[in-house]
This record gives structure tokens, C-alpha cells and sequence, in this order.
């Protein structure tokens, strides 16, 4: 049993992509149990679930259930795919579980100082089983559920046949990747907060045409130093049709330069006294646009 846990924790502080909070249980986005102990794919309330399920150990069955939905890379872009929802180990003998804190009632710290909490026999979980949560983003998440054997409710010991094929079910594709423009203005909101200092491009300080350069070399992709031959660039854009990531110039002659971060604002080193923030897109005189990428 002691082998088993250490599997078990593995498994679950490896399993936290699409954890759904408390306020969410598991269980409480389909009608249909079988999302969650019949292998293959389903169609429930309108949205599509896959079940994989495994021989845990020689008497406990473990099943992974993933729900169509809106996943994020680490950069932050959105795509849809496959999202984690719960574990579910199927009907077991309740002495199997005995050594093992997923299947009681209490709280612990893992390894990796994550905090964890299961509760047993409740109104949440029912009588005979388990829920198991881990704070996450100040949350406390479910991440699995283990359910007991009784006299009435039988041990189920090997995998259950599979749902039968459904169609229509939609595919991962591989998340779309992040364009310069977004690249660059992720980079230049990063060092909102930095000095101005003239003449310099980070990655501590800046001038205006310095943070421009730095959030678009972060991106693999060299500008001009200055505003104004940063201006000849790329392709000039109309102030109307402004998409994040355009260089935005200002004054007559330029003299200043920034980046078009979305809603009406820009993010730019605007000088010693402010260093670089983010502020409207009218807040000085608008002497044109180019979009670089």
C-alpha cells in the first residue's frame, strides 16, 4: 500500500492542468455518471468528455476524465483542446484504502509543499467515498474521487467496456503559436515599472525607441534605434485600424514612439519622471502607425 501512495501523490501533484475549483465540482457538469467510470468518448449536455481507464492495482480500477474546453500555453495563448477534469477510482474495498490520505478524512503538505484535503462520507462525496482537493491559485481544486464497495454496491476489479464510437468527437490540434506582435508587447508590458534612462534598451531601462527595440528583439526581430527610422519599419497602419503590437509615433517631427497594446492604450518609456507605463492612446499628439509583423 505504501508503494501505492507514493504512486498515487506522483500521479495527482503531476495532474493539475484544468483542475475544476470547489465552486465546480467534478461531478456537477454532466447528468451522466458514465463520463467518469466508462472509457471513450461522450456527448453530455452538450459538451464532449473522454475516459480512459487502467488497472491501478490488482484490485482497484482508475479512471482519467478530460472535457472539451479552453486550454492556455505558458505564453498565455488560447486554443481548444482536452482539459483535465477528475480522476475517479472505481468501487473498492474501503480496508484497500486504509494507510492511504486519500481516502480519509484530513489534510497534508506533499513533498513539493503543495497543500492537500480529502473529505469522506459527506454531503459533497455521499456515503462511501472520498473527494480529495489541493490548493490551487488560493482555491481548494478537487482532483479526485475514490469510491467504497458496500454490500450493495460491487467492487469492480477489472476495466469496463468501452461507450460505444461517437461521432463528431473534435481532435487537439497543437496550440497556435504566438506571433511577434504578441510576443512584443508581452515584453514591453513586462518592464512596465523601469527607468527611462536616454539612450539605453534594457533590459533594466529604457528610452522610448529602447523599449520598442527590446520588446520586438525579445520577439526575433531588430528595429531601427531611433523613433524616427523606426517609422519607416513596416507597414504604415491607419489610427482606426490599430491591432496590438503596431509601433505608435507622436509629434511632428517624431519624436516618440510606443507600442499599441489594445483598448485605446499604448505601453511606452515615457520619461525620467514616470519611466515606463501604460497610458491612452491619445494622451499626445498622434502623428501616425506601423505594424511590424
Amino acid at each position: 500500500m505504501k508503494r501505492i501512495l507514493h504512486l498515487l501523490l506522483a500521479t495527482l501533484l503531476g495532474s493539475t492542468l484544468g483542475l475544476i475549483p470547489l465552486t465546480a465540482q467534478a461531478n456537477s457538469g454532466s447528468s451522466d455518471s458514465r463520463v467518469y467510470t466508462q472509457p471513450g468518448d461522450h456527448l453530455v449536455n452538450g459538451r464532449y468528455w473522454k475516459t480512459s481507464c487502467e488497472k491501478y492495482s490488482s484490485s482497484v480500477v482508475r479512471c482519467t476524465t478530460d472535457i472539451w474546453g479552453e486550454k492556455r500555453t505558458a505564453a498565455g495563448v488560447k486554443y481548444n483542446g482536452w482539459v483535465f477534469n477528475t480522476l475517479t477510482y472505481l468501487p473498492s474495498s474501503r480496508a484497500s484504502w486504509s494507510k492511504n490520505p486519500l481516502a480519509r478524512n484530513g489534510s497534508w503538505t506533499a513533498s513539493d509543499g503543495r497543500r492537500w484535503k480529502t473529505e469522506c462520507d459527506t454531503a459533497a462525496t455521499g456515503r462511501n467515498g472520498c473527494r480529495s482537493y489541493t490548493l490551487t491559485g488560493g482555491k481548494w481544486v478537487v482532483n479526485n474521487i475514490v469510491q467504497f464497495s458496500t454490500s450493495g454496491i460491487r467492487a469492480v476489479r477489472s476495466i469496463p467496456a468501452a461507450a460505444p464510437p461517437l461521432k463528431g468527437v473534435p481532435k487537439e490540434q497543437a496550440p497556435p503559436k504566438q506571433t511577434a506582435a504578441k510576443k512584443a508587447v508581452a515584453a514591453a508590458l513586462s518592464k512596465v515599472g523601469s527607468r527611462y534612462v536616454y539612450a539605453t534598451s534594457g533590459p533594466n531601462s529604457f528610452d522610448c525607441s529602447g523599449l520598442t527595440s527590446y520588446a520586438y528583439r525579445q520577439a526575433g526581430i531588430t528595429l531601427p534605434r531611433s523613433s524616427r527610422t523606426q517609422f519607416s519599419s513596416g507597414s504604415r497602419v491607419s489610427k482606426s485600424n490599430l491591432q496590438p503590437g503596431d509601433l505608435v509615433f507622436y509629434y511632428s517631427p517624431i519624436s516618440h514612439v510606443g507600442i499599441y497594446i489594445g483598448n485605446g492604450k499604448i505601453v511606452h518609456a515615457a520619461n525620467p519622471r514616470t519611466g515606463v507605463n501604460t497610458t491612452t492612446l491619445d494622451s499626445m499628439p498622434f502623428a501616425g502607425a506601423v505594424r511590424v509583423s
